[in-house]
């Protein structure tokens, strides 16, 4: 009974520190950007920062590229620590598992181009100022 209790124990805390690998590496990546911001801003001085929305509007495109870019990215390294994740554990429930990461992974695809095209292609400014114009 004591080795059920202890096994069973066991392997919640194997789960846990599982989900926490996550943050742990999302933790490490905020510090990561964080720091190279702040070291960023630091060292240019306040005529950059003047200039840069002006730079945005020169470069729109670019920016966007870039930032589908890096959500792509993000969202492929997302997909295949949750394969492997998945794969590296022997049961049943396994294809159930990878089904509801591809279902997961469409929907924040799905999430993303809505924002990206409300925010990020300006249409939800574009959209109001029609109909208020």
């Amino acid at each position: 009974m004591t080795a059920e209790i202890h096994t069973h124990s066991s392997t919640v805390v194997s789960k846990i520190l599982n989900r926490r690998a996550y943050t742990k590496l999302g933790l490490f990546v905020t510090l990561f950007v964080g720091v190279g911001v702040s070291t960023l801003l630091i060292s240019l001085d306040g005529s950059f920062v003047a200039s840069l929305p002006r730079w945005f509007d020169t470069y729109h495109w670019l920016t966007s590229v870039i930032r589908v870019g890096l959500f792509l990215a993000a969202l492929t390294v997302f997909y295949w620590v949750r394969l492997h994740s998945i794969q590296s554990q022997n049961r049943a429930e396994t294809l159930t598992e990878r089904t509801q990461l591809k279902a997961r992974i469409q929907q924040l695809v799905l999430w993303f181009a809505g924002f990206e095209l409300l925010f990020g292609q300006a249409l939800l400014a574009r959209i109001l100022e029609f109909l208020f114009t």
